[in-house]
């Protein structure tokens, strides 16, 4: 499929035609510097015009003038020569030639050498021979040439326009690609050649009939009938490229969309879809723009599997005010399978709906939200998806205080609502105070305080996903942080080896202790998982959210260095680890932070030159040294060659936690065996780009089973006209009990016509 504007059709209605009377013209006063003649009365030559062109009775009067280095007037046959860098103006159009005789007896306009045709839009057509008439708008033409917009080129034998609305050509070559630099006469990489073509300068679209597509001058294609829009052309209703190819899913498929534009700020693309194993099927997608906002809706539905398929899709937002706007997302299908064997979100797992309204204003951002999910893989049952309703948020930043301090607030309260599973109600508020502060020798420091207080009322505990002792509870929760963070940065300048920058860095947290004693009272909807790395080493709770929080006492400690060389080249890296005054057994089994010790976490970035690139984030068990966490990635190379490669390893899985089974109270003390599983995986990759042509491959690895997860390639070629890729993509894992997939897609893109795809699934 091509974007809006760029359409092509190989069947189309041909554009009706009705005659138009010649104008006359009106006698002028002359002007300095030219000859203004009266205007003849025109000659019917073939003066067909599209329904509706006629000029209004003040338009049809217009001056004719001209100038030329030499001018003489034959009196017998009532001719004016006009003869040298001839302009002739009339009504907006401009003809410029080498010669240019005016019969004023018969209103004839002929012109030799060299002419332009300019119309009033600034669009040009060349010709070595023209005779014209209707103030210019009508025009018999030969060895005519013009250049559109995208460097569009059009040379034809002959040409005639109709009311300056309408132009015919004759054995005409049309190509948008630029000459060759070394043999300009040489055929362009592609172009068409036609037998006849007609140029709509009213409604952008040009026709060709009989037309051969040529590359590199030799033809790969006949098409008895064309049409293309014209390269200066918006958007414009008509056939989009059809889509071919052969899928599993579908077997042998043809997808032929149409584009209608309903009005300048709106569209609509059908394309109905035939397939041999499945369908048929249409799919359709409305578009329209307003002055305050944008709607999108997308629908398709068809036969699958034997029975009705569907799916629907939809957005928009609209401002309400200048700090005010609502919008909405809606997403809905049949079944995943439908998704899948039509391509419309292939391998996705859910689908999120909501209707939202937010708010900003300076330091401030308010959004009421009500959000549903539907499940697509086998493995969940919709009653355990839950539903939102209300969400409501509120964040508050103040500008700087007289000491620099800001006040910030989030105020939040949501609804979760499940069929199968706990319901949770939950009113939240975060107040909190920075201040920034600077200690002699150059110590910089921040003093920071937070509250976080949170009111709960749950049923149904004892179900998904929390499995807690209780089955309902209501309580609240009220947390207060104080934190003073020191940094003292020291830096060595110098002029021939940088900057070195050694930092030490130091937290110092209290907070209550806060045990496990509610945790079978607090649903946890935000914080089942918990990843402790140098990214949140300093956060006052390190869980990604408030219904599982850590107290006590503690401090954070990490040194930073850096190393920045004048070529631009750095080094960057950090090791850090907590310290707890009090074990709190609230945290996930080897999180690294279970002790009063934690485990080492630490960064480092190497950049020594502008190809190479290494970063390498872990967590080191703090008894052994041993690795729980590793990331690493390694990027080699220029715009030319580069090479990617990464590492994963954890030593477990928190996906687990989001399936877990009757049973496991306490779900952060006691997770399923599948927790422990140890994740291995390596990505690799490379890209290549010599001259024209461009080469990609990635592949990631699963060490854990020793099987390929992914794995793709590319191979693509463009010039200024024309491009072409051959794209492979394959999915080794199973998704909604499926064996994998593979994709091969070949694909060719002409510009000004747009792209042309052949896919495999």
């Amino acid at each position: 499929m091509i974007r809006p504007g760029r359409l092509l059709s190989l069947l189309a209605a041909a554009t009706a035609l009705s005659g138009m009377a010649p104008l006359s013209w009106a006698v002028a006063q002359q002007l300095p510097g030219t000859v203004q003649t009266p205007a003849p009365a025109g000659f019917a030559a073939k003066p067909p015009a599209l329904p509706g062109a006629t000029l209004p009775a003040s338009a049809q009067k217009q001056p004719f003038s001209f100038q030329a280095d030499r001018l003489s007037y034959d009196k017998t046959g009532n001719i004016i020569i006009a003869e040298g860098h001839v302009h002739a103006i009339q009504d907006g159009r401009t003809l410029i030639a080498d010669k240019v005789t005016f019969d004023r007896t018969t209103n004839v306009v002929t012109a030799d050498g060299h002419i332009a045709l300019i119309s009033p839009d600034g669009q040009t057509v060349y010709a070595d021979h023209a005779v014209l008439n209707n103030a210019l708008k009508n025009a018999v033409m030969q060895g005519v040439s013009a250049r559109l917009a995208d460097n569009v080129r059009l040379i034809a034998n002959g040409g005639e326009r109709y009311g300056g609305l309408i132009d015919e050509f004759a054995k005409l070559v049309y190509s948008p690609c630029l000459p060759c630099a070394a043999n300009p006469r040489a055929a362009p990489f592609w172009q068409i050649r036609a037998r006849t073509a007609t140029r709509d300068l009213q409604h952008k679209m040009i026709e060709f009939r009989n037309a051969v597509i040529e590359i590199k001058g030799v033809p790969v294609a006949y098409i008895p009938y064309l049409t293309a829009p014209d390269p200066s052309a918006g958007r414009q209703s008509g056939l989009l490229i059809p889509s071919v190819g052969s899928t599993s899913h579908l077997g042998l498929f043809y997808a032929q969309p149409y584009y209608w534009v309903i009005s300048p700020s709106s569209d609509l693309t059908l394309t109905p879809i035939i397939a041999t194993h499945q369908g048929p099927a249409l799919h359709g997608e409305y578009r329209e723009a307003f002055n305050q906002g944008t709607l999108n809706l997308q629908v398709t539905g068809g036969r699958d599997h034997g029975t009705f398929g569907n799916a629907m899709f939809g957005n928009g937002t609209f401002d309400l005010s200048d700090s005010w706007r609502a919008g909405f997302t809606f997403n809905r299908a049949s079944n995943a399978t439908f998704l899948d064997d039509f391509s419309t979100l292939p391998s996705q797992s859910y689908l999120s709906s909501n209707l939202y309204l937010e708010g900003f204003a300076p330091g401030a951002y308010t959004k009421l939200e009500a959000e549903t999910y539907q499940g697509l893989v086998a493995s969940v049952t919709q009653g355990r998806v839950p539903i939102v309703l209300p969400y409501g948020q509120y964040d508050f930043l103040s500008s700087p205080d007289a000491w620099g301090g800001q006040i910030s607030a989030n105020l939040s309260l949501f609804n979760v609502m499940r069929n199968q599973g706990t319901n949770t109600r939950r009113i939240a508020f975060l107040p909190g105070y920075q201040l920034p502060f600077a200690l002699p020798g150059g110590i910089i420091g921040q003093a920071r305080f937070q509250l976080i207080a949170a009111g709960y009322d749950a049923d149904k505990l004892n179900q998904q996903p929390n499995y807690s002792v209780t089955n309902a509870a209501s309580t609240g929760r009220a947390e207060p942080y104080g934190a003073v963070m020191l940094r003292w940065p020291l830096i060595r300048p110098s002029n021939n080896m940088g900057s070195v920058l050694i930092e030490p860095e130091v937290q110092f947290v209290t907070a209550p202790n806060i045990g496990t004693s509610q945790n079978n009272r607090i649903p946890n909807e935000d914080s089942l998982s918990l990843e402790f790395s140098d990214a949140n080493l300093f956060d006052l709770n390190r869980y990604p959210g408030i219904d599982r929080l850590e107290g006590g006492a503690r401090v954070d400690y990490a040194l930073h260095g850096a190393w920045y060389l004048p070529s631009g080249a750095s080094v960057d890296g950090l090791v850090g680890q907590s310290y707890r005054l009090h074990k709190d057994h609230v945290y996930l089994p080897a999180s690294g932070l279970n002790g009063n010790m934690s485990d080492y976490v630490g960064h480092i970035e190497v950049a020594p030159a502008s190809w190479l690139n290494a970063s390498f984030r872990t967590r080191l068990d703090h008894h052994t040294l041993g690795p729980r966490m590793i990331d690493t990635v390694l990027t080699v190379g220029t715009k030319s060659l580069s090479v990617n490669g990464g590492y994963y390893f954890s030593s477990t899985d928190q996906y687990p936690l989001y399936n877990l089974a009757p049973g496991l109270g306490g779900i952060t003390l006691n997770p399923p065996a599948a927790y422990f599983t140890t994740l291995r995986e390596v990505t690799a990759g490379f890209q290549a780009n010599y001259g024209q042509w461009s080469l990609s491959a990635n592949m990631t690895r699963n060490l854990t089973t020793g099987k390929f997860d992914t794995a793709g390639a590319s191979l693509g070629w463009a010039n200024d006209c024309f491009g072409a890729n051959l794209i492979y993509s394959q999915r080794f894992t199973s998704f909604n009990l499926d064996k994998g997939s593979t994709l091969v897609l070949f694909q060719l893109s002409f510009k000004t016509l747009g792209n042309l795809g052949f896919n495999a699934l």
